[in-house]
């Protein structure tokens, strides 16, 4: 019985056996598709924009916002970081996940998505008080499902 001696595959080619892809596809980076890729990140950024201040003017923005804020500053004691930096960094990682899960689609930011918005619910609930608890966590809860229609949207 004859044996068949291959040479290892390289690196490029493991994974374009592996993933079934053609070796040095060029990216097409035409100005259509480069205006499109703008033209649908100034759309979602707009469509953002849009619902933030209507957050904000409804009262939707506070009744989230504040209780996120309370919690944060109850619980950072020891922390390196002031409550307010969180604040910040709660924000501008939302914002960031929900743009890049809208906007590329990507799993990782899908997930960190999904993981924030769990996050910003518990916080909801923890920093509100008992009696309004129960409508801030439904408020927050359907606030997030309705901008991960957004985000979340081509996958099923």
């Amino acid at each position: 019985m004859a044996t068949h001696v291959t040479e290892p595959l390289d690196q490029e080619e493991r994974l374009a056996s592996r993933w079934g892809l053609e070796p040095h596809v060029p990216i097409d980076l035409s100005p259509t598709r480069i205006f499109l890729f703008l033209f649908k990140v100034g759309l979602v950024y707009g469509a953002a924009c849009w619902a933030w201040e209507y957050a904000q003017r409804s009262g939707l923005a506070a009744a989230i916002h504040q209780p996120v804020v309370a919690y944060l500053r109850s619980n950072s004691a020891g922390l390196p970081m002031n409550a307010g930096d969180l604040v910040d960094w709660w924000v501008g990682l939302g914002a960031g996940a929900f743009l890049t899960s809208a906007v590329l689609r990507s799993l990782p930011a899908r997930l960190l998505w999904c993981c924030w918005g769990a996050w910003s619910i518990g916080m909801v609930s923890a920093g509100t008080p008992q009696d309004a608890r129960t409508v801030a966590v439904g408020v927050a809860t359907l606030a997030w499902a309705a901008v991960s229609v957004v985000a979340l949207r081509g996958r099923g």
